[in-house]
């Protein structure tokens, strides 16, 4: 009995020794696994760093300060008055890397008139001048002279696509906030799309332009359009 027990004993230790130099090999297998190269790795790793390379290329910032000095003549058909109004627009924008500031001003004869500034955040490309996305955030001032005035929020995104190095499109939208004055409230959205000529520091561009508004004056809710087209200039320095 008692030597049974003492090889009972002693297969139980070489199971333990066995067991502690089987994990040691697969550690050190797996150790040589993660350290091992090979042809396939290389051209996975290979491949990764020129994606890299390649966004970093076109997101790498080209320029610290941007400035654009825009305008812009509309011509829209006045869902206040069922004719055809112009109106004339003023834009600045200035930007340090990829955040920007942005005002405009409209002048206009129409029963509607807006004025915008905002802030906006590339969240693609180098520049301006470059295939881009951004955010936007800000304040809209629309002014009535049926509903009054408002000062609300928007929100939205703008971007360029360059198809040639001079040739391209673009568009924008924006989302506005509803607000309440002591006649109504107002809320709505703008939008606009079409393609644009460069040369140089020169942008010669045109837009389709739709925005539509909501006024609600608690006993009924009145839409109002606005639909034309946009010839403008900016000026990149």
């Amino acid at each position: 009995m008692t030597r049974l027990f003492i090889l009972i004993l002693v297969f139980v230790q070489n199971s333990f020794a066995i067991e502690g130099v089987y994990t040691v090999i697969v550690q050190k297998q797996e150790q040589k696994k993660q350290s091992r190269w090979s042809l396939a790795d290389w051209l996975a790793t290979k491949k990764r760093i020129a994606l890299m390379d390649q966004w970093l290329a076109l997101n790498t910032e080209s320029n610290i300060f941007e400035m654009i000095v825009d305008y812009q003549h509309y011509e829209f058909d006045d869902a206040f008055l069922s004719e055809t109004k112009v109106s004339d627009r003023a834009n600045l924008k200035m930007f340090v890397t990829l955040l920007g500031l942005e005002a405009e001003k409209e002048w206009s004869t129409s029963q509607l008139k807006t004025n915008h500034y905002n802030l906006s955040l590339r969240l693609l490309g180098s520049s301006q001048q470059s295939t881009h996305v951004n955010l936007l955030w800000g304040y809209k001032e629309i002014e009535t002279r049926i509903y009054g005035d408002y000062r609300t929020q928007f929100y939205g995104a703008e971007g360029d696509l360059y198809l040639l190095s001079f040739l391209g499109a673009s568009g924008r939208f924006e989302k506005i906030r509803q607000r309440a004055n002591t006649i109504s409230k107002v809320e709505g959205e703008k939008s606009r799309f079409g393609g644009f000529l460069e040369f140089y520091f020169i942008r010669l561009y045109y837009h389709k332009t739709i925005e539509k508004y909501s006024f609600d004056s608690g006993t009924s809710v009145t839409r109002k359009e606005r639909n034309g087209d946009t010839f403008g200039i900016s000026l990149y320095l």
